[in-house]
């Protein structure tokens, strides 16, 4: 049997149970895959376990995973360090078991993770909904039988999106997989988490994969080669049985959901056209926002934008490749605020390009917000996410990394310098980014 872990990643002073979300949507459409072709596979969700010690978590899982052959976990940047105590805790328990990494972090950096970390066995690379059932079947088929022999590794070749090591131990890649078709894939497995400790009450979609923007300091649009929006009618279908499993009070839909205006307005007359009642947030560009636009989200039930704002200083947008204008993305926030519908920004410190003066150029145009005490604002560190442009990039944009501990990246810590801040400025800077977070809320 197939075990998949989502490592933990939120700290207990920011959980809150009453929104609870799902674990990564990737494990749910892998369960999805696996149930459909008759390999029995469960979720771990460590979330689920927010407020535990590591010697309790161990102490949870430790009998857990006796009862699994195959492990897969997924990996963010911030998650790896987490993922790969999770790998020495299966083999200390499990000696003979077979773990399976993939995620954005490990695909970008498969090379040197299976170089030094003996104990994984295989990194999906990239999209994985063909090769992860494909190597998992393999696996099952050489269940009794020698899995380091030359018939095996002939047959693995023929899986593209898997690295490994050889039998010499050189790392192989088998090539980049096909971009997945996503009205092929079967709805996420919902069915299978768990309903111990906490109900899960925020289910998240997602409505397309890709991006047709080059943020320096997102690796989203290396991770998926091309941009695929689903259709509204298998949109509808998910939605449909969100609902019909009952637990759920609240849906994130993901990513931009307006890259394309044709495709967000019929996303919104979906809701209206259906009657679907459950109340949603979507990630979306305000600078393309209309008052008709911000009208029909309010029709459609829409309770939250969520949306990347970054700088006031077109100077740094411009060179982190966000091409929006600041000017545009106030007044698509006006017209959704009028429409009374919470907004969640999100700001970023010490892109390439930042200085002292486009830093208070961006406070001033805080301050200019439309905000109350129902939105919320968020400051960010800047971050190099392997796959990103400012981690391939760094000489390039002259910036020099100056912390090599991953569980840091969770772009609340300074992780490099640049030609214009030093770590003391952009630390001091930072901290006064964090008390403007709470600018309007005192209002």
């Amino acid at each position: 049997m197939i075990l998949l872990i989502n490592p933990k990643t939120t700290k207990p002073s920011e959980f809150q149970s009453e929104y609870f979300r799902e674990p990564n949507l990737g494990l749910l459409y892998l369960s999805a895959l696996l149930d459909r072709n008759d390999i029995e596979v469960d979720l771990l969700d460590l979330e689920q376990y927010y407020n535990l010690s590591m010697e309790q978590i161990e102490n949870v899982t430790k009998t857990l995973f006796l009862k699994y052959q195959i492990f897969g976990i997924t990996c963010l940047t911030n998650t790896y360090q987490f993922s790969i105590y999770l790998v020495k805790l299966i083999k200390e328990c499990n000696p003979n078991a077979t773990i399976i990494l993939g995620g954005p972090h490990v695909s970008f950096l498969y090379d040197k993770i299976l170089k030094k970390e003996k104990l994984v066995d295989f990194i999906c690379v990239g999209e994985s909904e063909k090769s992860f059932p494909r190597l998992i079947e393999l696996l099952i088929s050489f269940q009794n039988k020698n899995k380091r022999s030359k018939d095996f590794f002939k047959k693995l070749q023929l899986i593209q999106g898997v690295a490994y090591r050889s039998i010499q131990g050189e790392v192989l890649f088998t090539g980049n997989p096909e971009p997945i078709n996503v009205e092929r894939l079967p709805l996420p497995a919902r069915y299978k988490l768990s309903q111990e400790n906490y109900y899960y009450r925020v289910a998240n979609v997602i409505v397309n994969r890709g991006c047709p923007n080059e943020c320096s300091f997102c690796s989203r649009q290396n991770f998926f080669q091309n941009v695929r929006v689903r259709s509204i009618s298998s949109i509808l279908t998910e939605v449909r049985d969100i609902i019909a499993l009952q637990n759920y009070e609240y849906i994130n839909f993901y990513d931009n959901i307006n890259i394309n205006k044709k495709f967000f307005h019929k996303f919104c007359n979906m809701f209206i056209k259906n009657q679907l009642k459950i109340p949603w947030g979507c990630e979306l560009r305000v600078d393309s926002i209309t008052y008709e636009d911000a009208v029909l989200l309010k029709k459609a039930g829409c309770r939250l934008v969520a949306t990347g704002i970054e700088s006031a200083s077109e100077e740094v947008l411009k060179t982190n490749f966000k091409y929006q204008k600041p000017e545009l993305v106030l007044e698509g926030l006006k017209h959704l605020k009028n429409q009374n519908i919470a907004i969640q920004s999100y700001f970023v410190l010490g892109l390439p390009g930042e200085t002292k003066a486009t830093f208070r150029e961006t406070e001033q145009y805080i301050q200019k917000l439309p905000f109350d005490q129902e939105d919320k604002l968020e400051y960010f560190a800047a971050t190099p996410y392997p796959g990103s442009k400012l981690w391939e990039n760094r000489e390039e944009y002259q910036i020099k990394i100056i912390e090599t501990d991953f569980s840091k990246y969770d772009c609340q810590h300074i992780i490099f310098e640049t030609s214009d801040l030093n770590y003391q400025q952009l630390r001091d800077m930072f901290k006064t980014a964090k008390e403007l977070e709470t600018y309007h809320a005192k209002d």
